[in-house]
């Protein structure tokens, strides 16, 4: 037991919105800029649900969320980042199960198999409180730990404070440059270059009144003591030069560097498995993390 301790368009239209303003707007953007905020459906698709996590509905204001969950004990809540999905943690859920934790793993909206609305920054974090409180109110020994990917790092960063504070924060290839991973997003898109450089316009000119307030640097630093950042070396979507950076000013923030992986396999990779267990103050060695991946 543990101890309790993200269509190519051929033109642009004439009259396009802010697509950052609508990032940080819960209205729901409509036509070519709700497909740029909703990832396309076979990068989102959940993989086949391994024996032993149960699916399950929940309610929020926002929308229906799909949610997985697998384990008895203390919950650790997992929180995907845009273009991935929950189906990325399930052999960390089956190991966390293994080891006496409840895993609880959901799909932001426009991914898996949520309500299909704009995946935009503000409603990833709406969606991410709704999972605090939810993990907190219904688990009977209440919200243990939490990990997250990428974007999903910044929606719990900038949670609701008195359902973070105190928790084990475990962040895996986190954005700490947003605009660089904005820039990003747009090119894995390949909108063309024209309506690239608009919504690139348009995001410089509302970035710092619409967006600097999420920063993830600026958030995190609160939670520094119980946070360990895992980032791989070849991570071409988020520089690991950001989370070497955070750490060299934050001391307390423990640092796993990988070169092994990249953004997505480092998720489940055993350097990650290790470092996660004992974040978590399990030390039992005999758990085989790779078995998740063969249905041992």
């Amino acid at each position: 037991m543990a101890n309790s301790p993200k269509h190519t368009f051929s033109e642009l239209p004439d009259k396009l919105g802010s697509l950052f303003s609508k990032m940080s707007s819960s209205v729901k953007p409509r036509g070519k800029d709700a497909e740029l905020l909703m990832p396309r459906h076979s990068d989102t698709q959940t993989s086949r649900v391994p024996k032993g996590i149960e699916q399950m509905g929940i309610k929020s204001q926002q929308g229906d969320i799909h949610a997985y969950k697998t384990g008895r004990g203390p919950l650790v809540l997992l929180v995907h980042g845009w273009g991935g999905g929950a189906h990325q943690f399930f052999p960390l859920m089956l190991g966390l199960a293994q080891c006496g934790f409840t895993a609880l793993s959901f799909d932001h909206m426009g991914h898996g198999l949520s309500e299909k609305k704009a995946a935009t920054l503000k409603q990833f974090i709406l969606t991410t409180n709704h999972l605090l409180d939810f993990a907190t109110r219904k688990s009977p020994e209440g919200l243990y730990a939490i990990i997250a990917h990428s974007t999903g790092c910044v929606a719990v960063a900038n949670g609701i404070e008195k359902l973070v504070r105190e928790k084990p924060l475990f962040l895996i290839a986190p954005v700490f440059n947003y605009p660089q991973h904005y820039r990003n997003v747009l090119k894995k898109l390949k909108l063309g270059s024209k309506l690239e450089s608009h919504y690139l316009e348009e995001f410089k000119k509302n970035y710092k009144s619409q967006y600097q307030k999420y920063e993830l640097a600026t958030k995190l630093e609160k939670y520094a003591d119980l946070t360990v950042i895992a980032h791989d070396k070849n991570d071409n979507e988020n520089s690991a030069e950001d989370s070497i950076q955070f750490c060299a000013t934050h001391p307390l923030t423990r640092l796993l560097i990988t070169t092994d992986y990249d953004h997505l396999r480092i998720i489940n990779s055993e350097s990650v498995w290790q470092e996660l267990k004992s974040h978590l103050n399990y030390e039992d060695t005999s758990i085989n993390f790779m078995d998740q991946f063969h249905g041992k």
